[in-house]
């Protein structure tokens, strides 16, 4: 790590599983902060140990997939939060701490005599971010949350999906991970004011909150036109054309050409210029009327040729569309690997074979993301922690004894 990195020196604490909170940690990580993540002694992070059949050969080592993910260069301590030995050990280590990120339920940390106002009157200058569904404050403050639960109360899932197939969440996490991207900027901007301040603060972060943040063009419609939300599948929730799932001869393409010189491009593009002045489509209202028509109209076309033709074309005739990708044919582009996105370690302890992670999706020109040392094994760093704490071997034995580590 070099000491250039814009977060060296900083000092994190994360009580934190899954994905939001980990995610948000390892944003911190990449780019040199010193962050140890406390685990339970028996089973650390929830995500260690999930996997589907084809991860065995890593759960069973407790190093699963999605923690693989968040988790290089972080350290790994093995504390129990639920005894007083263990809270006494992680109030001496949050004396020196910059950052604590936890995502228990509410309230949960202060039921270990470890919330912020606990903390703060051993470190003025903390920065305590808690992460949960539903914030600290409010009805459902308590309530338990995962992604696809906040993904349907944030009606996220009201306007993903079809008549046909109904509600649908989205693949992936995506609450999650648009949630550790708003946490790292809570941390980000607090840590900026307590430069000019000299005082910590509290940062409550809400998953509803950050989800209907991340659909604000959506939730505007609603709020300031009256718009009513509906299936729209692939199509936009306004049922614009042109911007939709197309079939293609082989698979699928996505056009995005709603614009009016946009949608005349792609019509010319394509060899259906007959299109622009057909009269079921040749204003914006016609073309809502008959959307079903133009797409029967597209497609008749758009079948004779090869997904990743189309693709080419299209592009090349500044119309944005993409082919329909598996995750295994993007990692894999050439567009991904002149960007560098994934880092690769040709061993890590504890796994036979290479571990890719990813790194951060910009570039910074003078501190860029780093990637330094692999995803720890549960417990890895204990002793190493303790020690700088003063603990001798002894100490350090008595206390895994006992179960507190």
């Amino acid at each position: 790590m070099s000491d250039q990195a814009p977060f060296a020196g900083l000092k994190v604490l994360t009580v934190a599983t899954v994905f939001a909170a980990p995610f948000a940690a390892y944003q911190l990580a990449m780019h040199g902060a010193e962050v140890v993540a406390v685990e339970d002694p028996g089973s650390g992070d929830r995500t260690r140990t999930d996997g589907a059949d084809n991860a065995r050969h890593l759960t069973m080592h407790k190093m699963g997939p999605a923690f693989l993910a968040h988790a290089a260069n972080k350290q790994s301590l093995t504390l129990n939060l639920k005894e007083a030995s263990g809270q006494a050990l992680f109030k001496e280590l949050a004396r020196d701490a910059d950052v604590i990120i936890e995502n228990l339920r509410a309230g949960s940390m202060g039921k270990y005599g470890l919330g912020y106002e606990d903390l703060r009157e051993l470190n003025p200058r903390l920065i305590y971010c808690s992460l949960t569904g539903f914030g600290q404050t409010g009805p459902k403050r308590r309530d338990p949350a995962i992604d696809v639960v906040v993904q349907a109360l944030s009606g996220i899932m009201s306007v993903t999906g079809t008549p046909e197939s109904g509600p649908l969440k989205a693949g992936p996490s995506l609450v999650d991970y648009l949630t550790g991207f708003a946490t790292a900027l809570a941390i980000v901007t607090a840590l900026y004011h307590r430069v000019s301040t000299g005082k910590g603060q509290n940062v409550d972060v809400s998953m509803l909150e950050t989800a209907l943040v991340g659909m604000s063009q959506i939730v505007s419609n609603v709020q300031n036109a009256g718009f009513e939300t509906k299936l729209m599948g692939n199509r936009t929730t306004t049922n614009t054309p042109v911007n939709n799932t197309i079939m293609c001869r082989d698979a699928h393409i996505v056009v995005a050409a709603a614009a009016e010189n946009l949608r005349h491009r792609f019509l010319k593009a394509i060899g259906r210029d007959d299109l622009i002045v057909d009269p079921r489509f040749a204003t914006r209202e016609a073309m809502h009327l008959n959307a079903d028509a133009m797409y029967e109209e597209i497609e008749r076309t758009t079948k004779t040729r090869d997904a990743s033709d189309w693709e080419e074309a299209l592009n090349k005739a500044g119309v944005p569309c993409a082919r329909v990708y598996q995750i295994k044919e993007i990692i894999e582009h050439p567009q991904i690997k002149a960007r560098g996105l994934y880092h690769t370690f040709a061993q890590v302890p504890g796994i036979t074979g290479s571990v890719t992670v990813p790194m951060a999706p910009y570039k910074l020109s003078n501190a860029p993301a780093q990637i330094y040392s692999p995803p720890p094994r549960l417990g890895q760093h204990t002793d190493q922690i303790l020690r700088k704490l003063g603990y001798g071997d002894a100490d350090i034995e008595k206390l895994r004894g006992a179960g507190i580590i």
